[in-house]
């Protein structure tokens, strides 16, 4: 019996209709073999990081689980966001989908194609405030602090709150 991993998944995108492929990929990733989404936070939109002029992103975390090994998770997601015509073109530019494993338990992992818990969630709050509608309780096992107490350092920190999401 494999064993079961409960994982987040950050979905991004700002390009085409967004919504849509966020609905789409995540009915793909309800399909992959041995995995099932249990939850999606909100959907918020933000600007974007990077270039200059690209539209604003929307933003949102779903939670799966799974007992895909990690690289194959990867590969399945980036399978999904190919489908969903991603290219990779620009760092940080426009996308019609990103989908980032953030977290898988309390996993560490670094590898040449993949690093977990993300390197740069504690600094994104389109990242921490989406987890944060799923599990404020979530402990980095880094930091050894929970969603919660990240998006608040983040918040002190001056960063501004996302306005209220919506349902996607």
């Amino acid at each position: 019996m494999c064993r079961v991993n409960h994982i987040f998944i950050a979905f991004g995108g700002n390009l085409g209709d967004v919504e849509s492929s966020f609905r789409s990929a995540r009915a793909a990733i309800d399909q992959l073999t041995n995995t099932s989404v249990k939850q999606s936070s909100l959907l918020y939109r933000t600007p974007p990081i990077g270039p200059a002029g690209q539209p604003d992103y929307f933003n949102a975390v779903i939670s799966i689980a799974s007992s895909l090994q990690p690289l194959q998770l990867l590969d399945a997601l980036q399978h999904i966001e190919a489908q969903h015509h991603r290219k990779r073109i620009e760092h940080w530019g426009p996308r019609t989908l990103d989908l980032d494993i953030i977290a898988m338990d309390s996993m560490i992992i670094n590898a040449d194609r993949l690093i977990i818990p993300h390197t740069q969630m504690q600094f994104r709050q389109f990242v921490l405030q989406p987890l944060c509608d799923l599990d404020t309780n979530w402990q980095h096992p880094l930091l050894h602090q929970t969603s919660s107490q990240l998006l608040q350092t983040l918040l002190d920190t001056g960063e501004t709150i996302l306005p209220k999401g919506k349902v996607w």
